[in-house]
């Protein structure tokens, strides 16, 4: 039987090292490069360095005009001469071990570029706000916010905080923020002021009545789930844009934050054959929040991992025909999402099953069928099978326990079909090493969040673009500017994990600078 977690599972890598294990940021401003293109956009000419000199770029496409065309005749000249003669001296470089990081300097430069980010935030509407139970008053994470008439849209945070950026064409059309279980709210946003709005939700509830319960066959809704696939979802490929955000936590710190914005190519639901592709639009990371003490904890192929989570994709055991026999499924209760009614199915494995199994919920939309929500983990059992699979690498004489791993993935609906609207990942692990005096947890946590969706229009994927099984994304991308997501949509930071990396930036001069209005936004709350 395969693993009920063989495809959900973040593979986590451990070495030892004395001391604090910081990255080293080695120069490379010393390469010299000869080189010569004629007539090629500047996007390509960077690429093209890249290759030849094995160094990476991370740059604002706007700021370098990256889709100028232009030529580039360079011989025996360094990394940053060369950059001086394509872009006229017109930027600095910060270098970050094999990462140059290509910024506007802090003089008239700046402003020009302040100019035009402004030029941009002025076809954009800006909703900020927290989302709360009209009732218990208690923050609801995960909560969808989105444009009606459009594929664009984002969720809250773990405090209910969210951000949503909107192109102004969308102007007359009007925000919908849902959550299972609570009336939806909706925010015309002709209407938006520059504030920070407060929304609370009016719980609902749907009440059992005894006629539903005796007609209801649960494993019979279950069955439906898979056998309506090709109603309920897309039979076309779709070209996704998303935002992944992947954190590491010693005990109660910070050690590494990394985000990026990527492009999936979203396969056709009814083809099992052909897989999501993930390709790496641009990205950021702190320089170490705070260093690993001991143990340097890394994650392996995070932002392509976390795609296996559509479970409507790759059914796992909970879905999977021929597992399903391990579990044990009842009907919990009847809640709406978007004023539609939804089966809330609990199920957990039978006693006595000697197989690694989850435990969790599955949101079913009563009209169609259509799995909207699953909330699942493993179970006790369960973990104590996940050691060989979870941990790809330990250090000798390291005792390395799970202590859970909980998965969240979610569906919203356009045009009478669902589609993937995010993915969340919770992994905590006990490491314990009495000769080198470590006890700490260890917990990651992984976001994926679709801001956006169209039809496939034949973009093509390039091989060296995609992310793949063994990438550790953390070692991927490096540090930027404030401004670095521009009008990309993203989730919110928390509120600790924003103190975390301001406090970070006030000791350390990190490039994750929270900018003056955001902040009083926080405060604000």
């Amino acid at each position: 039987m395969k693993p009920a977690y063989g495809i959900f599972i973040l593979v986590f890598l451990l070495s030892f090292s004395k001391g604090y294990a910081q990255k080293e940021n080695n120069s490379v401003a010393e390469k010299k490069i000869t080189i010569q293109i004629e007539d090629r956009t500047i996007a390509a000419i960077l690429d093209s360095i890249s290759a030849k000199s094995h160094v990476f770029f991370s740059y604002d496409p706007l700021l370098v005009e990256a889709n100028k065309r232009t030529n580039l005749s360079v011989a025996e000249k360094t990394i940053p001469e060369t950059l001086d003669i394509l872009f006229d001296s017109k930027f600095k470089y910060q270098i970050l071990g094999e990462q140059i990081i290509i910024t506007a300097p802090e003089t008239e430069g700046n402003e020009k570029a302040e100019d035009k980010q402004n030029e941009k935030n002025r076809g954009m509407i800006f909703f900020r706000g927290r989302v709360a139970d009209h009732d218990e008053k208690e923050v609801l994470p995960y909560t969808n916010i989105s444009i009606q008439k459009s594929n664009i849209g984002t969720i809250s945070n773990t405090d209910g905080d969210f951000d949503l950026k909107i192109p102004e064409i969308h102007q007359h059309d009007t925000i919908l923020i849902s959550h299972l279980g609570y009336r939806p709210y909706r925010q015309p946003i002709d209407e938006i002021r520059d504030i920070n709005y407060s929304i609370s939700l009016q719980p609902t509830s749907v009440q059992l009545k005894e006629i539903v319960i005796k007609i209801v066959n649960v494993q019979d809704i279950v069955n439906k789930i898979l056998s309506k696939i090709s109603l309920n979802y897309p039979r076309d490929p779709e070209i996704m844009t998303a935002f992944y955000r992947e954190v590491l936590k010693q005990d109660s710190k910070y050690i590494d934050v990394a985000e990026a914005v990527m492009d999936i190519r979203k396969a056709p639901y009814t083809n099992t054959f052909v897989q999501d592709k993930v390709k790496f639009v641009k990205g950021r990371k702190n320089i170490n929040v705070k260093a690993f003490q001991f143990v340097d904890f890394k994650i392996q192929g995070g932002p392509y991992n976390i795609t296996k989570l559509d479970v409507i994709k790759a059914p796992d055991s909970f879905l999977d025909p021929e597992f399903r026999d391990n579990y044990k499924y009842t009907l919990d209760e009847i809640v709406e999402l978007d004023n539609r009614d939804t089966y809330v199915i609990r199920f957990k494995p039978k006693e006595k099953i000697e197989e690694p199994c989850y435990q969790g919920k599955l949101f079913v939309d009563m009209a169609s069928l259509a799995l909207v929500q699953a909330d699942f983990s493993l179970s006790r059992s369960g973990l104590k099978f996940a050691h060989e699979w979870l941990i790809k690498k330990k250090p000798k004489d390291f005792y390395v326990r799970p202590l859970n791993a909980d998965y969240k993935v979610s569906y919203r609906r356009s045009d009478n079909n669902w589609h993937l609207s995010s993915a969340h990942a919770s992994l905590s692990f006990k490491v314990k090493s009495k000769q080198d005096k470590v006890n700490s947890i260890f917990h990651s946590i992984s976001d994926l969040l679709i801001t956006d969706f169209k039809p496939d229009d034949g973009t093509h994927f390039k091989k060296d673009e995609l992310f793949n099984p063994k990438d550790i994304f953390t070692e991927t991308i490096t540090s930027y500017d404030e401004d670095f997501w521009a009008n990309y949509n993203i989730i919110k930071p928390s509120e600790d994990l924003q103190n975390a990396l301001r406090d970070y930036y006030l000791q350390n001069d990190s490039l994750f600078k929270i900018n003056e209005k955001e902040e009083k936004i926080i405060n604000k709350n």
